[in-house]
């Protein structure tokens, strides 16, 4: 059986306002977005919205994100490290790292 390797991330995201190229709608808690961890790979991950009930275009939020798979990433994540949100080549957004854990499940 092969283990499926997780990040589970805690993190500030600042979304681009609409006018600046950012999305047109607000995202809520389910959300996944593209993550680029300074390569040129993305990474699917889930977004839950720790302070607020939905996320509009030019605001900031602290979130938790599951990264799945994550056994691709060929660094360790770590505070402070940046990342970028996508929607297909379009970056929408900007974060950083508060805290990063790899979880392992059979």
């Amino acid at each position: 059986m092969l283990s499926r390797i997780t990040y589970n991330i805690k993190a500030t995201i600042s979304l681009l306002p609409t006018d600046l190229g950012g999305r047109q709608n607000p995202v809520a808690t389910g959300y996944r977005p593209a993550l680029a961890f300074n390569t040129a790979q993305h990474f699917s991950g889930e977004i839950e919205l720790l302070d607020q009930k939905q996320l509009n275009p030019g605001d900031s939020g602290t979130v938790f994100i599951r990264l799945i798979p994550a056994k691709h990433i060929r660094k360790n994540l770590k505070s402070n490290d940046a990342f970028t949100l996508n929607e297909g080549s379009k970056a929408i957004g900007s974060g950083i790292i508060m805290s990063a854990e790899i979880v392992s499940t059979e």
